[in-house]
Order: C-alpha cells, then sequence, then structure tokens
C-alpha cells in the first residue's frame, strides 16, 4: 500500500513539474516581443522575459494596435478623404470658416451678463424719410450694421427661446473639443463664460439637478420676460411651460389663476435672483445637451477650475435622478412633462428613454467618482447585482437597460415617414457619450451595435441616419462604429460625405435663402405634425440654417429666405467641425 501512495505521488510530482515546464517555455518571450487580443482589447508586452497585459479597452478605452493602445477611432490607421473637389464648396477653406465663425460668435452671440450662445436681430438701417414719413426712418430689409462688424451691444432682440440651454449646450462641446485640438485660451475662457451660465441655469430654479429652460435678468436690452400676467398662471397639468419670477424676499412667485394675481410660493432662498425671471418645466431635449457637454468638457479640458464645476453640476443632476426614479422633479414638486428618463414610461419609446438614463448616469459616475452613482449604473440600470427594483415603477420590472435598446423607436411610420428627429438627435447624443465613456467591452459592444443596427444602418429604413446628409452624424458614427477584428473597418463614405457637407456650409451668419431642388423635392409621404415632405435629404447648400441645423428633419420641402437682420448661431458648422479634428477627419489645413 505504501508503495502504491509513493508511486502515485511521484506520478503526480512528475505532472505537476512538466505543466509548470510547459507553463513557464508559454510564458517566455524576448525583449520588445507584443502581441494584441484576438478581440484587440488587451496588449501583451515582453518584460524580463515574460510576457505582461495591458488592458487597452478597459484601462484606457483603447485597442491594441502595433503594440501599443489606440484610440478606437484610430484603429487600423484610416486615411481619411479630404474631398477636395466638392462643386458646391464654399470659397473660404473649413479652417477659414471655423476662423471667422469663433471671432463672430465671441464677439456677437454670447452676451457677457447673459453668458449662453443664441441668435439675435441686428437694427435696421436708417434711410431716407418719403413724403409723410415721420423721422426718424428706417429700411428694415437691411441691418444698420452687417454681422461681421456688430457686437453684442448692437443688437436689438435676442432670440432667446425654451431650448436655451440646448443650443447653448452645443456650442460648449463645440469649444471643448476645440480646446482639446488647439489648446487655444480663448476658448478656454468662452467655456468658463459658458459654464457661469450653466451655473446659473440650475441655481436660479433652487433645485439642485434642475436646470431652467430660460432665465432673464434684468436690465438686458433686447431681451424681456412676457408682460401678460396669463404666462404665470402654473399649469394644471404640467404640460406647458409657465414663467415664474423671483420676489425681493427671494421666493418664487406665480399668478393665482383665479385672483390674476402675484402670489408667492414657499419655494425660497433665491435672494440672489431677486427680480429675474425664468421658464419651467425643463425637458430631456434640455438635458440631452447638458450632458453631451458636459461630458465633452470633462474629457477634454484639463483645467481645474472647469473640472470642478463639471463634477459639481454633474453629481447633482445624477443625485436628482437618484432620488426621484430617474424622473425630473420641478420647483414646484411635480414630474417635469418630458421629465421621464426611465425605461418604461408611456411618453417615449424605451430603447430612447434607456440609452438616455444610461448614458447621464454613466457620464456622472465616470466625472464623480461617487460610488453611490456608479452603483446605480451597475446594479439598478444594469441590474449586475441581481433582482433590484431601484426605480419602483408599476410598469417597469428590473431588468438590464440594455434589454430595451433595440426599441429606440426611431423610425415610425411607412418608411420612417412619422420620425421625431428631437428624438433622433437626442439618441445620437446620448449614444456618443456612452460609447465613449463605456470601457466594459461587453457593454461597449452592445451599444455600437444598437447604435449601427437600430439607428445608423437599421435595415429597410430609407431614412436611416446614414441617409441624412447629416456631418454631425456622420462623425459621431465615424467615431465610435465598432472598429478593429471582426468590423467592416472604418466609415470613409460617412466621413467623406460630412467634409461635404461642411464644404458647402454657407460662410456667413445671416439667415440665408435656400431651395430644394423642385425636381427633388416634391411632397412623398406626411410628417408627424401631417405636414408634406419629400424622400430626398437634402444637402447644407439647399437648406435653411437654422439655430442647429443638423436637429431637424432634412426631407423638409419647404423654402426659406435672406434676411441679413437675423443673425444664425454658428453652431451647426462649429461643432461637426472641431469634432472631425479631434477624431481626425478633418486636419488643419482643410
Amino acid at each position: 500500500m505504501l508503495k502504491k501512495i509513493s508511486g502515485l505521488l511521484f506520478l503526480l510530482s512528475a505532472v505537476a513539474l512538466l505543466c509548470f515546464q510547459i507553463e513557464g517555455t508559454a510564458s517566455e518571450c524576448s525583449g520588445g516581443e507584443w502581441r494584441c487580443s484576438g478581440d484587440a482589447y488587451v496588449l501583451s508586452v515582453c518584460e524580463n522575459g515574460a510576457w505582461k497585459d495591458v488592458s487597452c479597452m478597459k484601462e484606457q478605452g483603447k485597442l491594441c494596435e502595433d503594440g501599443s493602445c489606440v484610440d478606437p477611432w484610430k484603429s487600423g490607421a484610416p486615411e481619411w478623404p479630404r474631398v477636395e473637389n466638392e462643386s458646391r464648396a464654399t470659397k473660404e477653406t473649413l479652417s477659414e470658416k471655423a476662423g471667422i465663425f469663433e471671432e463672430a460668435a465671441s464677439r456677437l452671440l454670447v452676451h457677457p451678463q447673459l453668458k449662453w450662445m443664441q441668435g439675435a436681430e441686428l437694427p435696421c438701417r436708417p434711410a431716407a424719410c418719403g413724403d409723410g414719413d415721420k423721422p426718424p426712418c428706417e429700411d428694415c430689409s437691411l441691418p444698420a450694421v452687417s454681422w461681421n462688424e456688430a457686437t453684442w451691444k448692437d443688437v436689438v432682440r435676442w432670440h432667446s427661446n425654451e431650448n436655451d440651454g440646448l443650443w447653448s449646450a452645443l456650442y460648449m462641446a463645440a469649444e471643448a473639443f476645440r480646446y482639446s485640438v488647439t489648446r487655444d485660451e480663448r476658448a478656454l475662457a468662452m467655456l468658463k463664460l459658458l459654464l457661469e451660465g450653466e451655473v446659473t441655469r440650475m441655481r436660479i430654479t433652487g433645485v439642485p439637478g434642475i436646470f431652467t429652460r430660460m432665465y432673464v435678468p434684468p436690465g438686458i436690452p433686447g431681451l424681456s420676460p412676457p408682460e401678460g400676467l396669463e404666462s404665470y398662471i402654473p399649469d394644471r397639468e404640467k404640460d406647458e411651460n409657465m414663467w415664474v419670477r423671483v420676489g425681493d424676499d427671494g421666493c418664487v412667485q406665480y399668478v393665482d389663476a383665479k385672483t390674476h394675481e402675484w402670489t408667492p410660493s414657499s419655494h425660497c432662498g433665491l435672494d440672489r435672483y431677486a427680480g429675474w425671471h425664468w421658464l419651467d418645466n425643463v425637458s430631456k431635449d434640455e438635458y440631452s445637451g447638458h450632458i453631451f457637454a458636459l461630458g465633452a468638457v470633462a474629457k477634454l479640458v484639463d483645467d481645474p477650475q472647469v473640472q470642478s464645476v463639471v463634477k459639481d453640476l454633474l453629481g447633482q443632476v445624477a443625485g436628482h435622478l437618484m432620488k426621484t426614479g430617474m424622473a425630473f422633479t420641478d420647483w414646484d414638486g411635480r414630474i417635469c412633462e418630458h421629465g421621464r428618463i426611465h425605461a418604461a414610461t408611456f411618453g417615449d419609446y424605451p430603447g430612447f428613454n434607456a440609452a438616455m438614463g444610461l448614458d447621464f448616469i454613466k457620464v456622472a459616475a465616470d466625472v464623480t467618482g461617487d460610488p453611490e452613482v456608479g452603483r446605480w449604473y451597475d446594479d439598478c440600470l444594469l441590474q449586475k447585482g441581481g433582482n433590484w427594483n431601484c426605480l419602483k415603477k408599476a410598469f417597469e420590472a428590473p431588468k438590464p437597460y440594455t434589454e430595451y435598446l433595440r426599441y429606440a423607436g426611431m423610425y415610425p411610420g411607412s418608411e420612417g415617414c412619422k420620425a421625431n428627429y428631437n428624438n433622433t438627435s437626442m439618441h445620437m447624443l446620448s449614444m456618443h457619450n456612452l460609447i465613449w465613456y463605456e470601457r466594459e467591452p461587453g457593454l461597449r459592444e452592445a451599444y455600437q451595435r444598437s447604435l449601427d443596427e437600430d439607428v445608423v444602418r437599421a435595415a429597410g429604413q430609407p431614412r436611416a441616419v446614414i441617409n441624412q446628409n447629416n456631418a454631425f452624424f456622420d462623425f459621431i458614427w465615424a467615431a465610435h462604429k465598432k472598429l478593429g477584428p471582426d468590423s467592416d473597418g472604418p466609415a470613409y463614405a460617412a466621413v467623406e460625405n460630412g467634409i461635404r457637407m461642411l464644404r458647402q456650409y454657407p460662410a456667413v451668419l445671416h439667415q440665408t435663402a435656400a431651395e430644394c431642388p423642385p425636381e427633388k423635392c416634391r411632397e412623398y409621404c406626411r410628417d408627424r405634425f401631417d405636414r408634406p415632405v419629400g424622400n430626398y435629404p437634402r444637402e447644407i447648400a439647399e437648406r435653411c440654417i437654422g439655430v442647429f441645423v443638423w436637429w431637424g428633419d432634412p426631407y423638409q420641402i419647404r423654402k426659406c429666405s435672406e434676411n441679413q437682420r437675423i443673425v444664425v448661431p454658428p453652431t451647426g458648422f462649429l461643432l461637426p467641425y472641431w469634432m472631425g479634428r479631434y477624431y481626425g477627419f478633418i486636419t488643419e489645413n482643410m
């Protein structure tokens, strides 16, 4: 018996020694050697005769290539097209247009006391009076001073609206990409000014995490709140945006529906904003812009002051959402009409809301480093720890939000004719930052797959994003589609199309005339508002340039006329341009 045991022990020892020798042989390597894992997520390098693993994706958000970790959008060392033969290109280069627009934006469209980007109206040109006219006389077909000379002091009316926060946030994102590319101190100064506006936009509501749609300080020429008392009567259903004012005692005031008199509320503590007015009922449209911009600033701007402000704002938003079960609750204690960010609300498609909720919480978790926000992302929205009924919603059983993504609802109606382009734009913002921030390979691939299959190249959808002549969407897609092993490679065609659109982009900021080619722009179907739309996605040379042209429906068939007194924000050019520069699609000399 002892002999048998001794023999067995000898055999086991021999096997163990053999295994050790095999393992040791397999792990031996020569200095300078490297290898990438089959999925390109891990780089192995030889150090002291043994392999050492570097998790490119999990640690750096990168892919393994040629012995180093590279940004995913650089995988394969793509050589992007320059598109130098675009027949509709303006005479200015892309770089020249960016310089023109950046200078005009800071000179004219960002009031230093308001601290946000908005459109503006210039004064009428003085003119000779005709018979019977009482001076002074004006010719309002032309401005007294052109947009390329005017300053914010010349503005007679600011084109402020209920989406001020969204449009200004997109410009702030553009400045973040600009600063990352150029390190221009002017970009940093503008970012700090815009962030001051972001802070005010949240503080004035008196609710941590809640932004206002609009705010109006006293004494700003060209900007005033509504005069009619009906604009200040709280809406019973909370489906209208209503104004409030801050009294001298720092308390929010509204107009009583029965007495039509100003009435103080118990929502106080706003002494610094006495005499200001602001618009309530903020929506997810606004927040999609805020989180997109704050996420970009956090990634790209290494200034400590900027980082501190962004961290605080995102922490307040996340704290609010965790407290309320993913719903934005206004100063009056009621949920905003478009404020539900959980998947199973009846107000929106579950995949659209799921992506937005994941985006908001993921960005906040990474930027703040708050473990409670991280747990909300992992264990509440993704259910990694098991069945946790964190949201406590009657119609939403706990399950990972990734399971909702396929139901994004981007193309309702026959051939997508009823598409909501607000939702499309918001969804693209959500997916950009969600993929940009996510480093867990399985989750990142799930987000990339949804962006591809449900949105950009959705099968059987003629109006899918890839067909919309949208430079902003083209660049989001090219930056964050799956690359590396088992992919179909870089999005060369999308980048080429995006650059084409930017080359066409008008090099002026006043409202320009545009007409869709009649032979292409005939009524094809009706949109969600029962308006006629075509089946031809208008190129930028044919489109009406609004506050952010990429947000709208490219299949509209309406005309627009020139108005040199109306100055349009240049964000529609600057955001995709600086993104293109950052991701390497556009070079400095283009």
